[in-house]
C-alpha cells in the first residue's frame, strides 16, 4: 500500500511538472565540410538525393491526404520521412543556393516544426548549420517531457545526418 502510495504521489508531482515544462523544442548541430555551398545545396535541396544522406526512411507510399507539390526540388517540394523522431511531410519553404535552405516538418501527430539549413563560409569550408523549432502538443501534460525527448533524438539524427552529408559531399568534390 505505501508503494503505492508513492507512485501515486510521484505521478501527480510529475503531471503538475508537466504543466509547468516547456512543450517547444529547439535543437542546433552544426560541422564544417570542404565542399562548395553549391555542391551542399545540391544535396539538401533536392529531396531525391535525401535517402543518400539522411537517417530518416522514404515511406511508399505516403499515407493519403495533403501531399506537397511533385516536384523533385525547391520551394513547395517535398517528401514524407520515418525515423526515430518522429514521421511526417519534410517541405522546403525557402532556398538560396549559397546560403542555405528551410523546410517546415508537418508529422503525423499534428504538430508543426520549422527548420532551416545555413551555409556560413568559414574560408575554404562550409559549416552547415542545421536548426530545428517545434512545438509538441499532444497529450497535454505529457508534451513536456515528448518535447525533451524530441530534443536528444532528433539531435542524434541531425548530427548522423550532417556526418553522412559531410562525407558524401567531401567525396563527390574530390572527383
Amino acid at each position: 500500500m505505501k508503494t503505492l502510495k508513492i507512485l501515486l504521489i510521484a505521478a501527480v508531482i510529475l503531471a503538475i511538472m508537466g504543466i509547468f515544462l516547456p512543450q517547444q523544442y529547439n535543437v542546433t548541430r552544426s560541422l564544417e565540410m570542404t565542399a562548395p555551398a553549391t555542391v551542399i545545396q545540391g544535396h539538401v535541396q533536392d529531396m531525391d538525393t535525401w535517402d543518400r544522406w539522411t537517417v530518416w526512411d522514404e515511406v511508399e507510399p505516403p499515407p493519403a491526404g495533403a501531399r506537397p507539390a511533385e516536384m523533385q526540388s525547391g520551394v513547395g517540394s517535398g517528401k514524407y520521412l520515418s525515423g526515430k523522431s518522429g514521421s511526417g511531410w519534410f517541405v522546403i519553404t525557402n532556398n538560396s543556393d549559397i546560403d542555405g535552405f528551410e523546410y517546415m516538418v508537418l508529422s503525423d501527430s499534428g504538430d508543426q516544426a520549422n527548420a532551416e539549413v545555413i551555409f556560413l563560409d568559414q574560408g575554404g569550408n562550409i559549416k552547415v548549420v542545421w536548426t530545428v523549432r517545434g512545438v509538441v502538443s499532444k497529450p497535454p501534460v505529457v508534451a513536456p517531457y515528448l518535447a525533451i525527448i524530441k530534443s536528444y533524438v532528433l539531435g542524434a539524427s541531425i548530427n548522423q545526418n550532417l556526418k553522412n552529408l559531410k562525407k558524401l559531399v567531401e567525396q563527390e568534390d574530390v572527383k
